[in-house]
């Protein structure tokens, strides 16, 4: 199996070494987090490394030790997920892709790099799904959607067809997207949502139907 290193030991990391595992096809040998608290832990038996973004030689010294330069992200963190994956693609690792097995995914689909799609997903033909993305336990990414990079979908999401979701952007726990509606980058739309107008960039939305009720501030710049 191919080795590889995940980026980041919080919650989501069990999440990624869970499904790793039942694909069985890439294996997890090292966990870096920007904590140093966490350096000498370990998460499922990994040892847990500490990197500093802003360092690229702490993150050499880990690839070096590991011998791999397959990563994968560890964490949901809107915040900084595009940046730490942006660096290490520009340090010159490699992202790879972790589908579960009891996933359902068309071949028709179009995913990038760095994808995870957890247990129970759906994607019916003819999707695109971008780099950095997730798609968490049981949501379906159905026809014809466009999901830019950076996107983080939790579970029991439902994205009808030709829905796009710009980059960097949260849809939450069982919100609801109908036909054809866009949500603009940089958003998060709250947990049970249903969306039926288009929504722009940077902005915070929720409620049935969604409405937005302030900017959202973060930048990932």
């Amino acid at each position: 199996m191919d080795k590889f290193i995940i980026f980041g030991a919080g919650q989501h990391c069990n999440v990624v070494i869970y499904n790793a595992k039942a694909q069985n096809k890439h294996e997890p040998i090292a966990i870096a987090d920007s904590n140093p608290d966490k350096k000498g832990q370990y998460i499922d038996n990994i040892p847990i490394e500490y990197y500093d973004i802003d360092d690229p030689s702490t993150i050499n010294d880990i690839v070096n030790k590991y011998q791999t330069n397959r990563f994968f992200i560890g964490f949901g963190n809107m915040k900084h997920r595009k940046r730490v994956f942006e660096v290490l693609i520009g340090m010159g690792l490699e992202p790879i892709n972790i589908f579960h097995p009891d996933a359902i995914i068309s071949p028709q689909a179009k995913i990038g790099k760095g994808v995870l799609i957890e247990c129970g997903c759906l994607v019916t033909p003819n999707p695109t799904i971008g780099d950095n993305v997730v798609v968490n336990t049981g949501s379906q990414v159905n026809h014809d959607n466009t999901i830019e990079s950076h996107v983080y979908i939790a579970s029991g999401v439902v994205l009808s067809g030709g829905v796009t979701i710009k980059e960097n952007t949260l849809i939450d726990d069982g919100v609801i997207i109908t036909l054809g509606r866009s949500v603009g980058s940089n958003c998060i739309i709250g947990a049970g949502a249903v969306v039926t107008k288009n929504i722009g960039d940077n902005v915070v939305g929720y409620g049935s139907p969604c409405r937005i009720v302030r900017e959202n501030s973060f930048s990932t710049d």
